[in-house]
Formats: C-alpha cells, structure tokens, sequence
C-alpha cells in the first residue's frame, strides 16, 4: 500500500518477501499503459491517407481502422477484466502487452486491407487489457487519495495525446504508412520488458474471485435493474460516438474538403485536444461549486448547441475557422459529459462496481462504434452530413436526459459512499 509519507507503494503480497514499487514507477508505468492506448489512434490519424493509398481504397473506407479498433477495444474489457481478478495481474498484463506489440508488428507486413482491419481490431482487445489490468494494479497498490493522485497524474497522458501525438506522427510518416505501427511495436517492447523485469504481482491469491455464469449474470440483471446505468450508459456511448466519428473523420476532413497539409491538421487537432484539457480542469472546478446533477445536463446542452452551429456553420460553403470553433466546442463539452455520465452511471451499483464498470464500457464503446462507423462512412468527409450526424446524435442525448428525469435523476441523493 502506499506509505504515508507518500514514497512507495507496497505491493501486496503472501509470500515471505513482499516487493515494493515506489510511486513514481507505478505512476510511469500506468501513463505508458494508457499511451499505448491513446496512441494507436492519434499518432496514425495523419496516416489515413496514405494507407487508402497504399491499398487503393478511398478515404472513408481507410477511417475503419480507427472504427474496428474501438470495437476491440470494447470487448476486450470483457475478458481482460474478469480474468485479471480471477489469477492475478502480471499474467493478463504480460499477455497484454505481449499480443499488443505481436500485433502491432503483425500489421507492418499485413498484405491487405482486410488483413489490417482484423489486426487492428485484435490490437484494440489487447490495449483494453492494457488499461482494465494497469487501472486494477493501482487499486490493488493503493488507496483512496492516494490512488486518486497517481490516476490523475498518469492521465495526463491521455490529455496530452491530442496535443502533440498528430505531430509525432506527421514526423513519422517521412518513413511511410507503417512507420507510426514500428513506433508503437517499439514502445510495446518496451513496456513487456518493464512489465516482465519489475511488476510484481499486486493481487495475492486470497483475494482473487472465481467467476462464474451465474454470478456474471446475476450481476448483469441487477445492471439492467438500474435504469439511471442504463440511461448514462447510453449516454456515454452516444457521446462516445461523437467523438469516434470526429475522430475517424477528421483527417478527411480537415485534409480533404479544406485542404491543410498534415503539418497544419496535427495544429487543429491539437486546437480540439486543448479543448478538452480546459474542459476537464473546469469539470473539477463545476463540480465541486454546482454537483454532478447540475453540471451534467448543462454539458449535454452545450454539446446540442455546439452541434447545432456546426450544422448552421456548415449548410452553405463552410470557412474553416467557423466550422471549428464548433468542434472545439463540442469537445470542451464532452469533456464535461466523460466522467460525469460514467461517474452517475456506477452510483447506482457499488456492490457490483468492478463488473459494472466493464459492462459500462462495454456497452458504450460498442454503441460508439457503432455510431461514430456510420457519420464517418456516410458523410465521406462533406463537412454538412457529418455535422448533421452529430446534431442528431446530440438530441438523442437529450431525450435520454429528458427519460433520466422522468426517472427522478435530479431528485435522487448520491448514494453513500
């Protein structure tokens, strides 16, 4: 656990000698997790267009390699999840980071495009292992503030990743299409001999749990029990939705229909990653002065409006400066949407928290997936069907706001923690 002074974290352990990790190396090792997710997309994004031309595809059907990677990423958590509690740790990490960077390695020869897509769908299963074990190591490590302060510190990768990975991987493509995989396959083997050479195990045999189809299922009916879980787990993943389509279409965009080289795309990419930095920091701020239940709806109205002036900004010939202003925007709005509507979407499920929490990923992801595929290849980069894409998905949010206070939402008092 970690000590009071703050110094190290001792790993749990029934042997006679326990390990100790210091902070600062758990700290590391979980924010190069979470980079591996982040980016295997941003670091590619400017590759798109390169890959559609290497395979001979157009544009939009290069954008599901960003589409068939979320959906393995969603059902990885599945597995990885339940099976990290089950025999530990290390192994489902190992085995983690192990396939990631076979994978990865994999798609520099893959000799087809349908070959790429199943190799990234693959790599998307891998990298969920990656997170689901790394966030569960730390709370097997640590307690309360304490695991609170080295979450928050590695996830300052996933909010720098917009930043600077559209960049890095603009810089890579001097060496071509394949070169931002080389770059990941190379951080995979990094991470698998750190993981091999230093992770202990955190999870002592005593506390693991044994699964089983009755318990998952019992767990799962009182999940569809919770309607408010079920109405942010929509939520989530139409906002998460959002976010995929722009992900996965806006090279096309951006590039296509307003013409920026790459050096000028990884510039607004990163206008829209800053967004959703202040964002976050303001979460915290809005939280803590106006609580979930106020700051919530509010974000899902922002989003709606912000969708709506990409609509009116793009129904004649669109100037660029405009037509992001709204994305911009719409991500500080997400921004406000991520953790509260999972944070509420758990509230109602402490007992049943750890499988919870995957069947909320789960669910969003997949219904993210799902929406963020059809605006990218529908609206084939044209800025007003991808804008009128989102506008709809936004309202959607809003009846399943209007659905949470039929419910009582606003009413109800936070479940003790």
């Amino acid at each position: 656990m970690i000590m009071e002074d703050g110094r190290s974290a001792t790993v749990p352990s029934e042997t006679a000698r326990s390990r100790v990790l210091p902070v600062w190396e758990l700290t590391a090792v979980l924010g190069l997790l979470m980079a591996m997710s982040a980016f295997a997309i941003d670091i590619m994004l400017p590759a798109l267009r390169d890959i559609a031309f290497a395979f001979r595809i157009d544009e939009t059907r290069a954008q599901l390699v960003v589409n068939v990677y979320f959906l393995g990423f969603a059902i990885g958590q599945l597995f990885f999840g339940p099976l990290s509690d089950q025999i530990g740790r290390r192994v489902p990490l190992l085995l983690a980071a192990g396939g990631y960077g076979v994978t990865v390695l994999a798609m520099l020869f893959a000799p087809t495009f349908g070959l790429l897509l199943v190799l990234r769908f693959v790599q998307g299963c891998f990298a969920s292992g990656l997170r689901a074990t790394g966030i569960a190591m730390v709370r097997d490590a640590s307690r309360g503030e304490a695991m609170a302060r080295i979450v928050s510190f590695a996830s300052v990768v996933l909010l720098a990743a917009p930043l600077f990975a559209p960049s890095l991987g603009v810089l890579l493509l001097r060496w071509g299409w394949r070169a931002p995989f080389a770059f990941l396959a190379v951080l995979a083997v990094g991470l698998l001999g750190w993981v091999f050479l230093r992770v202990p195990e955190t999870l002592p045999p005593s506390r693991r749990a044994r699964q089983n189809l009755d318990h998952l299922w019992s767990a799962a009916r009182a999940f569809w029990a919770a309607k408010p879980s079920v109405a942010f787990t929509l939520i989530l993943g139409i906002s998460y939705g959002v976010m995929q389509a722009y992900l996965a279409s806006a090279p096309q965009l951006v590039k296509g229909y307003f013409g920026f080289s790459n050096q000028a795309f990884a510039l607004a990419f990163a206008a829209g990653g800053l967004a959703q930095v202040v964002g976050t920091l303001t979460n915290g701020w809005l939280i803590t002065r106006l609580g979930l239940r106020r700051v919530l709806p509010a974000a899902l109205a922002l989003l709606a409006l912000a969708t709506t002036a990409l609509v009116v900004t793009s129904a004649a010939t669109p100037r660029f400066l405009s037509f992001w202003a709204g994305v911009v925007l719409m991500f500080f709005a997400i921004a406000l949407i991520f953790p509260n509507a999972n944070s509420a979407a758990l509230e109602p499920l402490g007992r049943i928290a750890g499988f919870a929490s995957s069947l909320v990923g789960f669910g969003s992801t997949v219904l993210a997936s799902m929406f963020g595929t059809a605006i990218g290849q529908l609206s084939a980069g044209e800025p007003h069907r991808f804008a009128l894409g989102l506008w709809l998905l936004s309202l959607v949010n809003l009846v399943v706001l209007a659905w949470l206070f039929r419910l009582g939402w606003t009413r109800q008092r936070p479940a003790p923690s």
